[in-house]
């Protein structure tokens, strides 16, 4: 009766294959060899809209096949406004994620533009600068007057937020040691603008103040004779 045989050499060209099928992992920090070789996301929404030179935390996520890939060299570039960058270029962090610091220009009605790139993978983030909240009032106008007793005297600021854009909607106070006031409050228009008119029957010095309650104050000296 005839002996069939084995070769060794294709006993031992089993071993491996079956050593391979039997302990296939993924590990996140291993770079996928074929295909694109990532994919690009941040958490921050596009187009959305922020205050002028505002610093947002950008967080890249850069994946293949949904898989994280952990140091993956990431490449930050301002492609429209006047931001800074905290950093130009990274890499992504064991669970996939390159940071970096992204302050916006200073200009209230500008587009935003920051281009992030990994290997064949990019995204776009757009972001809106707006008008921030008010910190300073510029006096649009003297800051002292001399008239006469029942004359009437027009009283302008301009609320600005910090980067100096005019903004709108915000309420102004006012607050005069004597004398009459059209309104004790008004609002700022679209270029930022409050006003009120103060008049006195009375001779003697005022001083007039505008206040954005624990952000800004501006006096005007009013002497009335």
């Amino acid at each position: 009766m005839p002996r069939w045989f084995t070769p060794l050499s294709a006993l031992v060209a089993v071993v491996p294959l079956a050593s391979c099928l039997g302990h296939s992992t993924t590990d996140v920090s291993q770079t996928p060899d074929t295909g694109p070789y990532a994919a690009v996301s941040t958490e921050l929404k596009d187009s959305s809209s922020a205050p002028a030179a505002s610093v947002l935390l950008v967080r890249a996520h850069v994946t293949h096949d949904g898989i994280a890939i952990a140091n993956a060299a990431v490449k930050f570039t301002v492609a429209a406004g006047h931001g800074l960058l905290s950093v130009d270029s990274t890499a992504t962090d064991t669970l996939g994620v390159a940071t970096v610091l992204w302050t916006l220009g200073d200009t209230a009605t500008e587009v935003n533009s920051l281009a992030i790139v990994s290997g064949d993978g990019i995204d776009t983030l757009r972001v809106l600068a707006v008008a921030g909240s008010p910190s300073y009032l510029v006096p649009l106008g003297a800051t002292m007057s001399d008239v006469a007793t029942g004359t009437p005297v027009s009283v302008q600021v301009r609320a600005t937020d910090r980067p100096g854009n005019p903004v709108g909607g915000a309420t102004v106070f006012w607050v005069a040691t004597g004398g009459s006031l059209s309104s004790p409050s008004s609002v700022t228009d679209a270029n930022g603008v409050a006003r009120v008119t103060f008049i006195s029957g009375q001779v003697g010095s005022f001083t007039l103040s505008a206040v954005v309650p624990e952000t800004a104050t501006r006096d005007f000296q009013i002497t009335v004779h």
